[in-house]
């Protein structure tokens, strides 16, 4: 869109969202592929959805790896914590947004709406 898209959120707390959202992308995408992000508004939100093609199989249900310490692939020995998509989630609502993960077989969608303006958020 040609047009200007805005979010009222915290910037701190929004800027952790989008870190381990793309630190998330970075250490899990198969090598090679590409990485779709779009930013969308309608109805005064604000949807920004990251995509990308995992390099191993989810093998967790989408509604289990926002919990904390929760991996999608049981095998990963790279050191992290699970907690990203925890983190992601917890500060996306707390700026009055909204969370949203989607797989379908090895494409991985998460999909974050936050309000354009509190007032008409309801707050």
């Amino acid at each position: 869109s040609d047009d200007n898209s805005y979010v009222m959120a915290d910037g701190q707390l929004l800027w952790r969202v989008i870190d381990n959202l793309m630190n998330n992308i970075n250490k899990y995408a198969l090598e090679g592929t590409r990485v779709y992000i779009s930013v969308f508004s309608n109805d005064n939100l604000t949807d920004i959805t990251f995509r990308n093609i995992s390099a191993n199989a989810i093998d967790v249900p989408e509604s289990e790896l926002t919990e904390r310490f929760v991996r999608g692939d049981a095998s990963r020995t790279d050191g992290g914590s699970g907690l990203g998509l925890s983190i992601a989630r917890s500060f996306t609502e707390a700026c009055g947004g909204s969370f949203q993960i989607k797989i379908d077989a090895d494409l991985f969608t998460v999909i974050v709406k936050f309000p354009q303006n509190l007032q008409e958020w309801g707050e």
